[in-house]
């Protein structure tokens, strides 16, 4: 009877110390970056969570979701001076916002929530888009013109 709860004991310590180490399965707090994810991208001399790139030269609007805490794609990129409307889709279980300091841009979206925005390519280089609330999370991407 005695080696019986000495071996429960022992299989109750190994579960609660397996449930402790877990791996990055869907845990986790909304201000946490993402586990696993595409790597990094240095955008503007920050790292950016990378989720892809994305050519839209020409077109007129393109869907951006925003996620916990990453934008995808992260960079789109276009043609000098190009005008795009952007439908931001925050998918993420976490408030976003897609912000453009030069752009007088800082749209506010909750989980679920969208947000269609008007940007303009700049002549050269790239244009820095962020969220205010986890761009030192790498949640940044940029409109690029290459």
């Amino acid at each position: 009877m005695r080696s019986w709860r000495i071996v429960v004991a022992a299989l109750l310590a190994l579960g609660l110390l397996a449930a402790s180490c877990g791996g990055g399965g869907g845990g986790g707090s909304p201000t946490s970056p993402p586990a696993g994810g595409g790597g990094t991208v240095e955008i503007g001399g920050e790292q950016a969570n990378d989720h892809g790139s994305e050519d839209v030269s020409g077109a007129s609007g393109f869907e951006l979701e925003a996620d916990d805490f990453y934008f995808a794609p992260t960079i789109l990129r276009g043609t000098a001076g190009e005008r795009l409307s952007i439908d931001v889709v925050n998918e993420g279980n976490a408030a976003h916002t897609f912000t453009i300091d030069e752009q007088g841009i800082d749209e506010e979206l909750q989980p679920g929530g969208n947000a269609t925005v008007e940007v303009t390519f700049p002549d050269s280089g790239t244009l820095v888009f962020y969220c205010r609330f986890h761009r030192s999370q790498g949640m940044l991407g940029g409109l690029e013109v290459g």
